[in-house]
This record gives C-alpha cells, structure tokens and sequence, in this order.
C-alpha cells in the first residue's frame, strides 16, 4: 500500500503542459508555468517550426519531457501517410477526417503508421535521450490503429511511460467535452489489455479534459486539486503567453501560476513530480 504521512494513502500529481513547440505563444507559456507555477512535465511535439527553440528552453531549465506524438496537425515526417491519404497538401488531416480514415484500415495504412510514428520517437529521442513519457496530440494514441504500433515501438525505444486519458464518467463540463470523456472511455476499455500486456507505467486517475476551453480558473482547478483521489493523478493543461496566444492559454498561465493554486497543493499534502517519476510509484 502506497502510504504517506500519518499512514495515509499518498497523492501525487504530475501536471503536465502539452503542444511544447506548436508556438511561440506555446512555448512562452509552458515554460512560465514550470518556472513559476506547477507544470512538472511538457510534452513536445517535433517536426513543427517551434520545436528547436521549445527544446533549448525546456533544456536550459530542466523541464522533463516526453514525446507529443502529432498524427493530425503539421506535416509528416515520412512520405509513407501522403500515399494513404493521411494528409491533405501536404499536412495531416484534421482529427476528425483523420478518424475516418483510420477507420478504414489496410495493411498500407499500418505500414505507413508505424513508419511515420517511429520516425517521430526516433527524432524525439535524439533531442532528449532520456524521455519522460509519450502520448499524442488529440489522444490520438488510444486509437486501436494508433495503439498497438505505438505500444511496440515504444518498448522497443524504452519510453518509460504513457498517458491514459480518462476522466470520471460524471462531471461538470461542454456538452462536448463530456462527449470527449465519454469517447475515451470507450477506446480506453478496448485497448486496457494492451496497455496491461505491455507493462507501461500509467496514472491512476486523470483530469484536465472537462477544464479546457476557458474553464481554468483558480477556483474550479483548487476544488479540483481537493478533490483529488489517492495515487498519481495526470493534470494536462494547455497554457500560452504572450503575442499570438489564445484568451483560455492566458487564462490557464495565469491559474497554473496563482498563489492560491500553489497554497491548494501544499495544504493537501499533494506531492508535485514529473510524469515518469509520479509514475513510477503507482503499483503496476
């Protein structure tokens, strides 16, 4: 049992900030929130025009970070998803033609999948050789098509561990936000034995979906800070600073960073950890 003081069950939390590289806007944000606020973890995306400056930055202040995989925004990094018409002049469809396709399947498709992921953990793994965790934008990554090649080539490349994104079936948010939920849930049960085969860490608990969209405030991210449940616990958020930034980064910045959001976590005796870290004490 996992206890912590006074033999109480512990509770941890990794927060951590993704689209590392999509922007300057991007970039300004995930790195303020490390500095000053409660992001422990960044994941990156590669392949984007911001990666590299991302990257130096993260580096310089040792933000951990693992892999952003990206199978719907940006350009590829192999020629194999433009022949299986993953793409559309010469960008990924967006997710929701992306699905489409995905659903249609084909040994071209598995073939030009699995090129284009490995291709992005190999170019992520030789900017950061010791990764934090993987996942995909758009949680394109519990997607049977996207899981089983994503799982094999992982372990193979020794990624330490992989988000899994599911919230509670009940709870306050966007008509389709709880659509979203409620999505992932479904793709989570039908890939949990995969994911249990393969051995890879994972939290316990996971939130962040139903307070996007301009939902993060201090207030509703204290009462759920709270509310958090025994074990290690994955924040995502989605912050942005700065020109070019949209109103719900800022917002986020800002609550990631406010005094009372830090007083929350310290009171409740959270522990605050990067992914992998925060991960490696959930029993498997």
């Amino acid at each position: 049992m996992d206890q912590g003081v006074g033999g109480l069950m512990s509770r941890r939390l990794a927060v951590v900030a993704d689209d590392l590289g999509a922007s300057k806007a991007v970039n300004r944000g995930v790195l303020a929130t490390h500095r000053d606020g409660i992001v422990t973890a960044a994941s990156l995306l590669v392949g984007m025009p911001h990666t590299e400056a991302g990257l130096a930055e993260a580096t310089d202040c040792g933000l951990p970070l693992g892999l952003h995989l990206r199978l719907s925004v940006g350009p590829p990094l192999t020629d194999g998803p433009a022949r299986v018409g993953l793409c559309d002049k010469g960008q990924f469809l967006s997710p929701f033609r992306l699905l489409g396709r995905l659903s249609s399947g084909g040994d071209d498709l598995e073939e030009a999948l699995s090129t284009e992921i490995r291709a992005q953990m190999e170019a992520f793994l030789a900017m950061v050789p010791q990764p934090d965790h993987i996942n995909a934008h758009h949680h394109l990554h519990l997607h049977p098509a996207v899981l089983a090649p994503l799982i094999d080539m992982a372990r193979d490349l020794d990624f330490p561990a992989l988000r899994w994104p599911v919230e509670p079936l009940l709870g306050a948010g966007s008509p389709t936000r709880n659509a979203e939920v409620l999505a992932l849930r479904v793709l989570s049960m039908r890939g949990r034995r995969a994911l249990q085969d393969s051995g890879f860490r994972t939290s316990n608990h996971f939130r962040g979906l139903r307070l996007m969209d301009g939902r993060m405030t201090s207030d509703r991210l204290c009462r759920t800070l709270g509310a958090l449940l025994p074990g290690t616990t994955e924040l995502m958020v989605h912050p942005a600073l700065g020109d070019g930034a949209s109103a719900e980064g800022v917002l986020e910045t800002e609550t990631l960073r406010h005094p009372d959001v830090q007083q929350a976590i310290h009171e409740a005796g959270i522990a605050l950890l990067p992914f992998r870290a925060a991960v490696a004490q959930t029993p498997s």
